[in-house]
Formats: C-alpha cells, structure tokens, sequence
C-alpha cells in the first residue's frame, strides 16, 4: 500500500524515471488500453522526456498511481478520465491545471458550466502546429535559458524578450535576471506593458547566446497562423525553483 491512499484501489500505472526520481515536473499525461488487471492505463511523463529517452531502456517503471499522486497532487482529479485521454499539466501565474493537450481546453479544475470560460493566453493562436509541439520548444528554450546563465549567481527569474523586425533580420533580444526569492512578482504587468514592479532586484542584464537567438528564430518560423503570418515579438518569463523551473510564454 503506498504511503498516502489518495484513491482506493487506483490500480498500478507506468511513470518514468525522470518523474519518479524528481529530476523533471510532471508534465505529460496519456491513459492507454490496460495491458493488466492491476494497470489503470496511465502513463505519466516529464517534461524533459525526449522521444530518445521514452524509448530507452529502463525510462519506464511501473509505480502505484497514489505513489505519482504524492509527487504531483494535481493528478488526483484527473484518475476517472477515460482510455484516450492526452493531457498536459500547466504551472504560470494563473496556477496549476490539467489541459487536453490537442484543443488546449482545460480539464482540471473543471470551468463553470455557464457564463464566460476565463481562458489563459499562453501562447500564440497558432492553429497550425500541435500545441504538444509548441510546448516541446517552449520548454527547450526555457530550459536552455537556465543552463545559459546558470554560471551567474543569485538570479531565480530570467525576464526574455526577442523581437523580429523583418524574417530576414537577426531579432533584437534582451535579458534581464533578477532576485525575487519568495516574493510574487507581477508578470501579468511585465506581458502587457513591459514594465515591472520598482524594487525588484535586477542581478544581471547577460546577452542572449546565438544557439539559443536561432532556437528562438526556428520556433518563430514553425508557429505562422493560418493566413502564413508569424508573431513579431515573445516574452518568455522563466522562474527557477530548487531544481525545477516553471515558464510562461507571450506573443505579438
């Protein structure tokens, strides 16, 4: 029995190892035919599993679901979901929810069932690439800002802006690291008027590496809208905490 019985008789599912030994949030979240009376169906990703690694050799283990549930407690709700359900797990500003990963509609906490959906913008209207995908390059880029500036110390919010000024022009970019510690800085403010909060702590303001510019460029060039036209400017805020990160992403 695992330690915490968050659900009675949840049944075994399948989690990899990068979730189970903490190096990666919980992120991706499919439910699959059982292949065992004891398997519930669920299989329960990171968001640093490549494609390489979910096929490798000993990525899989099977776990006791109240055993994932303690890791990440938002999976709790979303046990009585049916066979075929594909769903990401947000952390922004807004909070923690549970989304369908095709049409970005959020699952958990269920919406009011009348009057207006609140939805969160995080992200472009791009209805052509897979929003799985789009997320994939958002996390790389958030991921590769930490490992960019983790040489500079006393930093745990990277504040990222690139701007495209034609397709055949490097963008402008700018980078701003800062110290918040426990505090709660107003990122809602910072997307919509670029200004921030006076007082936040401003560690370092470090140029963009041109790896990460051209991961940059390519995610601009594989995000057009359905009339062929891409955004002109993204806002990434990274917040790092402990060994995780969390992201947020805006554009123009």
């Amino acid at each position: 029995m695992p330690s915490n019985e968050f659900i009675r008789n949840a049944g075994a599912c399948l989690a990899t190892t990068n979730v189970l030994e903490r190096r990666g949030q919980v992120r991706w979240m499919v439910r699959e035919n059982s292949q065992d009376p004891a398997d519930n169906g669920w299989r329960i990703m990171s968001h640093i599993d490549t494609e390489e690694y979910l096929n490798s050799d000993g990525c899989w283990r099977i776990v006791d679901f109240n055993d994932v549930c303690e890791l990440e407690p938002a999976l709790i709700e979303m046990w009585p979901l049916p066979v075929g359900s594909d769903l990401q797990l947000v952390r922004d500003e807004a909070g923690t929810r549970i989304v369908d990963t095709a049409s970005g509609r959020q699952v958990i906490p269920e919406p009011p069932k009348s009057g207006p959906i609140r939805r969160t913008r995080t992200r472009a209207a791009a209805p052509g690439p897979h929003p799985y995908e789009i997320a994939k390059r958002e996390d790389a880029i958030a991921s590769e800002t930490c490992s960019t500036f983790d040489a500079i110390p006393g930093w745990d919010l990277a504040l990222v802006t690139a701007t495209f000024a034609s397709n055949a022009s490097a963008p402008t970019t700018t980078c701003q690291l800062f110290n918040v510690g426990h505090d709660e800085p107003d990122l809602e403010r910072w997307f919509g008027t670029g200004s921030l909060p006076p007082g936040m702590p401003l560690v370092n303001e470090p140029q963009l590496s041109p790896e990460l510019v051209n991961h940059i460029a390519a995610h601009r060039e594989a995000m057009p809208d359905d009339q062929g036209r891409m955004w002109s400017t993204m806002l990434l805020a990274v917040q790092r905490q402990d060994s995780f990160y969390f992201f947020a992403c805006r554009y123009r």
